[in-house]
């Protein structure tokens, strides 16, 4: 792995982790935009919790290589839940937010694997 590749792995890594460290407390602090986000949806409120359990676990296992795949697939689910709901609910240009976050997350996963390929 290059110094470029190993400096876009972290910077990716510590902006996704960030985000959904940030979404998920939100959620699980029922935060008004985020209720009200759920609630145009037509999601449960308990959901809301879930997801940001999944978020915040999920940004946390980013960090663990044992872990990385299996947070990324459940990532994977709440951007691609993200994508379609904003899509049908709110707009399509506001849904390529998840999908541009769900391309940072594909970014570290190929960057992990080389970055563990390197090491091991």
């Amino acid at each position: 792995m290059t110094k470029t590749q190993k400096a876009v792995y972290y910077v990716l890594l510590v902006l996704v982790s960030a985000l959904f460290v940030f979404s998920g407390v939100s959620k699980l602090m029922a935060v008004p935009v985020a209720v009200q986000s759920f609630t145009i949806a037509h999601l449960p409120i308990w959901f809301m919790y879930v997801v940001g359990i999944v978020e915040v676990l999920g940004a946390i296992s980013l960090w663990m290589r044992s872990f990385v795949r299996a947070s990324a697939i459940g990532l994977y689910i709440v951007l691609t839940g993200a994508f379609v709901t904003t899509w049908i609910y709110v707009n399509f240009a506001t849904a390529l937010f998840p999908l541009a976050v769900a391309v940072a997350l594909g970014f570290i996963l190929c960057l992990g694997k080389k970055r563990s390929s390197a090491v091991g």
